[in-house]
């Protein structure tokens, strides 16, 4: 068991993603120009397993995950930031896939992280 995990098997709540969300929603006009932005995808770690992916933040209780999908011609970028305090961050350029993990301490570093990452994948 991972040590961000408690004893109820919870997730350490590093990252409080409604903040994220809300944060990176400001860019989401300057990506729109460029590629297809998708909507943000919520993951309720109060949900019973396998807990599903949702679009509708106001169903989910205990928000684990924040995700962001891009698409921009034939590559795609997706981005998973989970509230223990790190990222997963995937990329396809054309038949080319990168895996990317990014570790954080709050929302700044998270915020940091996912701008950055989305901006080298418009570039």
């Amino acid at each position: 068991m991972s040590d961000l995990l408690l004893n109820d098997e919870h997730m350490d709540h590093v990252i409080d993603l409604d903040e994220l969300a809300s944060r990176l929603n400001r860019l989401r006009p300057e990506w729109e120009r460029v590629a297809h932005v998708g909507p943000f995808t919520w993951r309720d770690e109060a949900a019973p397993w396998p807990q599903p992916i949702v679009t509708d933040r106001s169903i989910v209780k205990m928000p684990e995950s924040l995700g962001v999908r891009l698409t921009s011609d034939a590559d795609e970028a997706e981005i998973v930031v989970w509230t223990g305090g790190w990222a997963d961050i995937g990329f396809l350029f054309g038949e080319d896939v990168t895996d990317l993990y990014a570790e954080f301490q709050d929302v700044d570093g998270a915020y940091a992280a996912v701008a950055r990452n989305i901006e080298d994948f418009l570039a």
